[in-house]
């Protein structure tokens, strides 16, 4: 039997066990940009300042075309990131809210911002320079040019004070489910290292030099781990994608050889740090779901239909075994009627509820492009889920 009333962090840490919930915990994934047109058209921040930022900023990059706005205009909404994800997701009614460490923090890279021969820039990850493209900061080169430089990268100490605002969130929410970001280890590679296509060739030509340079990350991704498991969060989050649509990224095999050991590694770790462990990967995840729960991960997001992903043979065969973190389709949801989305979080929300290991969260970010019908459509029917129980669940099954 569900309890009457449970915090959401009661809420959720028993859904990622599959114990009796009073409701489904929800979690809310925003794009910055999406979060300032929220707060301006949809649901105001319960902090006036917020409101007034936010408000200017959607005003301003709106009138200016959007994707055709100013480098600035486009930029300075990113600072709102974290805001969005943390308390403004918890205003919209979420159970869990997402904390970023200093060493992650995106606000701490946006305000190294300058502009250089004509265009915006700033420092990213292990100092690399980086540029703004629509409304989403890209590498504009790799840390290194070449697989053998990689034995040079020096790690970034990692240090108590990193994390004081994760603390400080933690001590101001207590009944708030708290998940800290723990930077990523694949992806960090990929992006920002050695750059996408270095990374697959060495894969073939320098299989040892990748080996041994991810076997130092992964210490470094470790400590980082121990760190954030200390704050007092809930959840560590963890962000590694490791498929497109349709397909995995790399192949299974180097997957298995390359990311899957340390991945093991790292969810042993948080457990043995007492705190669950999320992996947000997107793409293609069907290959990989044996070996997340051979590696007793404890819940995976974002799990993108468009991807090729289904949810009800994955829930079906792993749901007694890992949790999910998923059920409003945002890249399809897009494109769907308002009614059509509906009925699908509906049915989204009964498969979850069959076993219980099951957030109903966005696939992905939550984007300003999201039409307001429809994201009315997300939000309301979320929260008829929240009042209600099952009953639109149910309403849903004897309608189709």
């Amino acid at each position: 039997m569900a309890k009457e009333k449970m915090t959401s962090r009661e809420r959720a840490l028993a859904a990622l066990k599959g114990l009796p919930v009073d409701r489904v915990p929800v979690f809310y994934w925003l794009n910055p940009h999406a979060t300032c047109r929220m707060i301006a058209e949809y649901q105001p921040a319960r902090s006036c300042l917020a409101n007034w930022i936010a408000r200017r900023m959607w005003r301003r990059f709106k009138a200016q075309g959007e994707l055709e706005a100013g480098e600035w205009t486009r930029a300075w909404p990113l600072l709102f990131e974290e805001y969005g994800n943390a308390q403004y997701a918890l205003e919209l009614g979420a159970d869990v809210s997402i904390q970023s460490p200093a060493l992650s923090s995106p606000s701490a890279f946006i305000t190294s911002i300058r502009k250089r021969n004509g265009r915006l820039t700033f420092k990213g990850p292990f100092d690399i320079t980086m540029g703004l493209g629509g409304v989403y900061a890209y590498p504009l080169e790799p840390a290194v040019a070449d697989v053998r430089q990689l034995r040079e990268i020096a790690f970034p100490p990692i240090t108590h004070g990193q994390f004081a605002g994760v603390r400080r969130f933690r001590k101001a929410h207590p009944d708030v489910c708290v998940a800290c970001e723990v930077y990523s280890f694949q992806q960090v590679l990929c992006d920002y290292i050695l750059g996408m296509e270095s990374f697959m060739l060495a894969l073939y030509d320098r299989p040892a030099e990748i080996s041994a340079f991810l076997d130092r990350l992964a210490d470094w991704v470790v400590d980082i781990i121990r760190h954030a498991a200390r704050t007092g969060a809930d959840i560590l989050c963890f962000a590694d994608d490791y498929g497109t649509t349709g397909r995995t990224l790399i192949s299974m095999d180097m997957w298995k050889t390359f990311t899957y050991p340390h991945l093991k590694r790292f969810i042993a770790v948080a457990h043995e740090e007492g705190v669950p462990f999320m992996l947000h990967s997107c793409g293609y995840q069907m290959p990989f779901l044996e070996h997340y729960v051979e590696a007793e991960l404890d819940l995976l997001q974002s799990f993108q239909p468009k991807a090729g992903n289904d949810l009800a043979a994955a829930y079906a065969e792993y749901g007694d075994r890992l949790a999910f973190a998923t059920g409003i389709d945002i890249q399809r949801g897009e494109m769907m009627a308002p009614e059509e989305l509906r009925q699908e979080i509906l049915v989204n929300y009964a498969i979850g509820k069959t076993k219980g290991r099951h957030i109903l969260g966005t696939t992905h970010m939550i984007q300003y492009s999201m039409p307001t019908e429809n994201l009315q459509a997300i939000l309301s029917t979320v929260q008829e889920i929240q009042a209600g129980g099952d009953r639109g669940a149910r309403r849903s099954a004897s309608t189709d």
